[in-house]
C-alpha cells in the first residue's frame, strides 16, 4: 500500500517536471502582465557583439532572410486596409504615362502668379541707373456728343513715365468735323437754322495715373494683362463757327481758347511684346466757345419789311471778325461747351525692352 503511493507521487512529480518547460514556452494570456526577467540581461560585452561563427564547410552564412521583401510584408501590406494594393495599381499607372502626359497633369497641379507684365520704370543691370521709359501713342478718335456735327480725330500721344503709375506728356489732336444729315433734316423740315461749331485741333499737357492693374485669362489659354489709368490736363483748343447764311457770310470765324480735359482708359498688353501696348480710352474736353450771334444774317421776321438784315454793323459784308468781337461779348455768345471724344489708341515704348530687378 505505502510502495503503491510511493510510486504515484514519483509518477506525479515526474510529470509536473517534464511539463514545465512547454508552460514557460506559452505566450502570456490576454490582460497578463509578465515581470521583466533579470536574470536574461547579458552583462558580457563579447557576447553582445558576438558575430555568428561561419559553417564549418566555408559556405556563406545565409542572410536572405534579412532582405526578403516578399511574404510578410505583402501580408502586411494587404492588412492596412488593402493600402498596398491601391499603391501599387497607381504606380503601375504613374510609370505607364509619357514624359509630356505627366509633365501636362504636374502643370495642372501648379499656380503661377506671373509679375507686371510691363514695367515703365526699371534699373539698368549695366549701369545700374534707374531708366524711364518714353510711350509714343498714335491714335484715332470720334466725338459721341455731338448730334449735330460729328468729328473724326487723328492724334498722337508722347508720355514720359515718372514710376510704374505716373506719367506727363503732350497731347495733340487734329479735328475733322462736318455737319450730320439730322442738321439738314431739321432745316429743311422745321425751317431752323441752327448755330453750330466745329473743332480743328486741340494740344494739351496731360498727367497720367494708373490706379488698378489686373489679368484677364482669355478661354483659359491667355492671360492679359490691362491696366485702368485717368487723365487730367489744359491747354488749347481752336473752332470755327458754321456760318448759318453761308450764301452770304462764307468765311467763318476761328475762335482760339484755353480748355481742360478729362480722361479715362484701359490699356491691354499683348503677351510678349515688351514694346506694344492696345489702347482704349474717352477724353473730354471743356471750354468757353464763342458761338455766331443771333442777329447775323438775313431777317427771318416776315414784319421787317424793308429791313433785310438784323444787325448791318455784323451782317454787311463777307469780313467775320466783328461778328467775332460780338460773340464773345454777347449774352449768348461765349458759353461753356464740352466736347466728348472716343479714341482707340496703339503704345510704342522706348526702350523696347526692360528689366526686372529683385532684392537679394
Amino acid at each position: 500500500m505505502s510502495m503503491r503511493r510511493i510510486l504515484i507521487g514519483v509518477t506525479a512529480f515526474a510529470a509536473c517536471a517534464y511539463s514545465l518547460p512547454a508552460l514557460a514556452a506559452q505566450p502570456p494570456e490576454e490582460g497578463e502582465v509578465i515581470e521583466d526577467d533579470e536574470d536574461l540581461v547579458l552583462d558580457d560585452e563579447d557576447e553582445m557583439d558576438a558575430v555568428p561563427e561561419a559553417p564549418a564547410d566555408g559556405a556563406p552564412t545565409d542572410t536572405s532572410f534579412l532582405d526578403d521583401p516578399g511574404g510578410d510584408a505583402d501580408a502586411a501590406g494587404a492588412e492596412v486596409g488593402g493600402a498596398g494594393g491601391e499603391v501599387g495599381a497607381a504606380s503601375a499607372e504613374v510609370s505607364s504615362l509619357s514624359e509630356d502626359e505627366q509633365r501636362e497633369i504636374d502643370e495642372k497641379e501648379i499656380t503661377v502668379i506671373q509679375p507686371q507684365a510691363f514695367l515703365n520704370v526699371y534699373t539698368d543691370s549695366n549701369t545700374n541707373k534707374l531708366k524711364r521709359r518714353i510711350e509714343l501713342m498714335p491714335q484715332v478718335g470720334l466725338t459721341i456728343n455731338d448730334p449735330y456735327v460729328r468729328h473724326w480725330a487723328v492724334g498722337a500721344e508722347v508720355n514720359i513715365w515718372l514710376s510704374n503709375r505716373m506719367a506727363i506728356g503732350l497731347n495733340g489732336t487734329a479735328f475733322f468735323g462736318a455737319r450730320t444729315p439730322q442738321y439738314d433734316r431739321i432745316r429743311f423740315q422745321e425751317g431752323l437754322l441752327l448755330t453750330a461749331n466745329r473743332t480743328l485741333w486741340q494740344a494739351s499737357v496731360d498727367y497720367l495715373y494708373e490706379p488698378f492693374y489686373g489679368k484677364i485669362a482669355l478661354f483659359n489659354q491667355l492671360l492679359l494683362h490691362w491696366e485702368f489709368y485717368t487723365q487730367i490736363g489744359g491747354g488749347a483748343i481752336h473752332t470755327q463757327n458754321i456760318p448759318r447764311f453761308q450764301a452770304v457770310h462764307p468765311t467763318p470765324f476761328n475762335h482760339i481758347t484755353g480748355q481742360l480735359n478729362l480722361g479715362f482708359g484701359v490699356r491691354y498688353y499683348i503677351q510678349n511684346l515688351d514694346f506694344f501696348s492696345v489702347n482704349l480710352g474717352v477724353r473730354t474736353f471743356g471750354y468757353f466757345e464763342a458761338y455766331e450771334p443771333l442777329d447775323r444774317g438775313v431777317s427771318t421776321d416776315p414784319n421787317a419789311g424793308s429791313d433785310f438784315i438784323d444787325d448791318p454793323n455784323i451782317s454787311i459784308g463777307d469780313d467775320p471778325t466783328a461778328a467775332y468781337e460780338k460773340a464773345k461779348t454777347q449774352p449768348l455768345g461765349e458759353r461753356l461747351a464740352f466736347n466728348v471724344m472716343f479714341y482707340l489708341g496703339a503704345s510704342f515704348y522706348l526702350p523696347p525692352t526692360f528689366e526686372y530687378s529683385y532684392r537679394r
